[in-house]
């Protein structure tokens, strides 16, 4: 190794597994990430694992992408490799990528676009290949070729001081990234530590405006926002003020720099998190700055999705009518896409608005084609939900045994995904049948349990509702100070809230 150029210890261990790696992918499809934003080191490395395995007669090759078409795959093809002996490659270019600025963004994504569709073709290539990346092209790669990073059979390996520690399994590889599919799962391949960490020295590095930074806020932004939204925080006030903080810092780099399908990104994550902590106006200022955006774009699957989370707004605002002609706007829009999976979901939205309304029958049948659609494509998610709004149904009616056996289908598959909301909201309801039933010890023992998991997850909405429930529970009791009690804390909480439509729920059944 160059006297220049001295690995500390924990980047020597990195280096030996690359070329532990490298030995061991010999005459296999091997796609390595190494990610460094040392030129200097990563060039030194490179020299080095290309003088070992050259000593062992395995032919080596130094890539490079074209910058006017930064294909991985022309960049093997214009190698001109000779697939008649152990060979490895290594691919440079990527790094340039990162740092054309806002004018030339579409060809970091073309690189992107390229990586994202190119796994049958890879396949003619049996040798391990390094794909060289600066560590702001890792969490985009990560994020926008998901279809890349899942296939991709070799490691991550990180060096110099942008180390950003991806976390490694026991075969060497780094983890699926996969597009979120379970709300309670964080989408961001980084921990909030590394991706602080990766700032600050990104931040030395480039400066707070530059392009490079701007994945990092938003995936910062993001994650912070998801651990409000599914009550993992560590001190909710402060990690609400870091995401708004990372996601306003990334929507102004967005804007600057032209980052459209990023910008919407931001502004949904932003908006989601004000929608979870019942903001609805601001929640809906950013989603309709995200479809004004989207129509440009043409993106008809996000112009759905923001019709939807619109039509929730209206239904929290006790809008029926207005929601219900966005969630049709929505549902006609997924039904042109055939996405069956949101089409599931647009028929449980439409019987929400029946279920509202009273209109038990047509919520039924609505709810039961979501549960049918949701059966068929496994959605394990969607079908606890179909559950428990079916046992919502039969309770409206009065059929408590058989709202009770849905209620319980529901919890048993929602403690199977870890859906800790879903669990509180399902303990709610179960104590809401015993109560009518008149078993008020039962009925206070699921509240609590509901109640606690509720203000762990600093769920303000239903934190009011349990203590209504609460309330109706001690008065029936015949407590009627802490029954009082428990109705003020709800009414305080809804008024905060500016949730007129729930204030006057509560205050004509406290007075029945």
């Amino acid at each position: 190794m160059s006297d220049l150029i001295v690995l500390n210890d924990e980047n020597a261990k990195v280096y030996d597994r690359l070329v532990v790696s490298l030995e061991a992918g010999l005459g296999t499809l091997q796609v390595l990430l190494a990610v460094c934003d040392n030129s200097a080191m990563r060039q030194e490395i490179i020299r080095r694992y290309e003088q070992e395995l050259g000593a062992q007669g395995v032919k080596v090759y130094r890539l490079a992408l074209n910058p006017d078409e930064p294909s991985l795959l022309q960049a093997l093809i214009d190698g001109q490799i000779d697939m008649n002996q152990q060979a490895i490659a290594t691919v440079l270019g990527a790094e340039k990528l990162s740092n054309l600025g806002a004018n030339n963004r579409e060809k970091l994504d073309s690189f992107l676009g390229y990586l994202q569709w190119t796994r049958e073709a890879l396949r003619g290539y049996p040798l391990p290949m390094v794909l060289w990346l600066p560590s702001a092209v890792l969490v985009e790669v990560a994020q926008k070729a998901p279809d890349f990073w899942s296939w991709r059979s070799g490691g991550t390996f990180q060096f110099g001081f942008a180390k950003l520690n991806l976390p490694i399994n026991d075969s060497g590889k780094d983890p699926i990234f996969k597009p979120i599919d379970n709300p309670q799962k964080s989408s961001s391949v980084l921990s909030i530590k590394q991706l602080e960490s990766s700032l600050a020295e990104a931040l030395t590095t480039w400066g707070e405006d530059s392009a490079n930074i701007e994945p990092i806020y938003a995936q910062l932004g993001r994650a912070y926002a998801e651990r409000v939204c599914i009550g993992e925080t560590e001190n909710l006030k402060l990690e609400i003020e870091l995401a708004k903080t990372y996601l306003n810092k990334a929507i102004t780099l967005q804007k600057k720099f032209k980052r459209d399908y990023d910008l919407t990104y931001s502004l949904n994550s932003l908006a989601n998190m004000y929608k979870f902590l019942c903001y609805w106006d601001k929640a809906e200022s950013l989603y309709k700055e995200s479809l004004q955006i989207l129509e440009k774009l043409e993106d008809r699957r996000g112009i759905a999705y923001i019709w939807g989370v619109l039509g929730d707004i209206e239904r929290e605002r006790g809008n029926w009518d207005t929601a219900e002609s966005l969630y049709r706007q929505s549902l006609q829009l997924i039904i042109e896409l055939d996405d069956r999976s949101m089409m599931a979901t647009s028929w449980g939205q439409l019987g929400d608005i029946e279920r509202y309304r009273g209109n038990w029958d047509a919520a039924e049948s609505l709810y039961r084609q979501s549960l049918q659609l949701s059966t068929e494509l496994d959605d394990r998610s969607l079908i606890a939900t179909s559950w428990g709004v079916l046992g919502d149904i039969e309770r409206n009616r009065g059929n408590w045994d058989a709202a009770e056996s849905l209620y319980r289908q529901s919890l048993q598959l929602k403690t199977e995904l870890g859906d800790r909301d879903g669990m509180a909201s399902s303990w709610g309801v179960l104590g809401d049948i015993e109560r009518n039933r008149g078993n008020w010890d039962a009925a206070e023992s699921l509240y609590r349990q509901s109640l606690q998991l509720k203000t762990e997850l600093g769920d303000r909405v239903d934190i009011a509702m349990v203590s209504f429930d609460f309330a109706l529970l001690e008065k029936q009791r015949g407590n009627l100070s802490l029954a009082q009690q428990y109705y003020d804390k709800a009414k305080t909480i809804y008024q905060q809230l500016g949730a007129i439509k729930d204030l006057e729920r509560i205050e004509k059944e406290w007075q029945n």
